[in-house]
């Protein structure tokens, strides 16, 4: 093979991946085994200790301060209101019901290869609000961290019980229909937009000065394992993965074994 060989993989934008002769039930079932086993475990710890090493020094506040500063110092409010619109990108009353949609009509048209892609979608965003939801409220209780325009200089600390927002719900929902989109497609331009899409309703909750930054990035961080836990459950009976890689030499291979 010439030195200077290249390969390119063409994937569509979005890729559609079911667990061969598997219920939704069983599928949200092994969710909550992937969420709970040790490797989902080990993402939450490690995040957590980050989250509590941010919220319960001054780091937070001066991460707040200077967003706010920054923001409200621009030379027009067009940044302010556009990071604000975002919002009810969190907001469960409107994506819950897209989700279950886009899920529902794929299901019903699944013959159309496009709706299917939709419908995985749908499904993988409400498996991963089904199983982070119930974490997320306690982990939101357990920090007990209140909002910065509620309470005193120290309201990021956590304090277990004393309030439920030391996790921003909003960050968590907003999240999701990103974040698993980003999942089901190999493109890494597209991987990339998706990720980047995934920041904007956390960040509009910083910017109405609504959460603190360690309780926005416990929200994003909770529904990225959520989603990480679902796409095990995809993938299942395809842990092992080959695929062509160039090299300065030619050409090799890459195994790939998900566990």
């Amino acid at each position: 093979m010439p030195s200077d060989c290249e390969w390119e993989i063409r994937s569509p934008p979005l890729k559609s991946k079911r667990p061969e002769q598997s219920t939704l039930w069983h599928r949200v079932m092994d969710d909550h085994r992937n969420y709970y086993g040790m490797k989902s475990l080990r993402m939450l710890a490690g995040g957590f200790l980050a989250g509590a090493a941010i919220a319960n020094t001054q780091l937070d506040h001066e991460i707040q301060d200077h967003f706010q500063s920054s923001v409200r110092g621009a030379t027009s409010d067009e940044w302010f209101e556009f990071l604000h619109a975002n919002k009810e990108l969190g907001n469960g009353i409107y994506t819950l019901p897209v989700f279950a949609g886009a899920w529902a009509l794929g299901e019903y048209f699944h013959d159309s290869p496009p709706l299917a892609v939709s419908s995985e979608w749908g499904e993988r965003s409400l498996r991963s609000f089904l199983v982070g939801a119930p974490p997320l409220i306690l982990a939101q209780k357990l920090t007990g961290g209140s909002r910065p325009i509620e309470d005193g200089v120290d309201s990021s600390h956590w304090s277990p019980w004393a309030d439920n927002n030391g996790v921003s719900g909003h960050a968590f929902m907003s999240s999701l229909p990103f974040i698993n989109a980003a999942k089901m497609t190999e493109n890494r331009w597209l991987k990339t937009t998706y990720y980047a899409g995934s920041l904007l309703g956390p960040l509009s909750r910083v910017n109405d000065d609504a959460h603190y930054p360690s309780q926005v990035a416990l929200g994003w961080w909770m529904a990225f394992v959520a989603a990480s836990a679902v796409d095990r459950t995809q993938f299942a009976d395809g842990r092992l993965q080959l695929y062509p890689m160039a090299t300065s030499d030619g050409y090799g291979a890459l195994f790939e074994f998900t566990y």
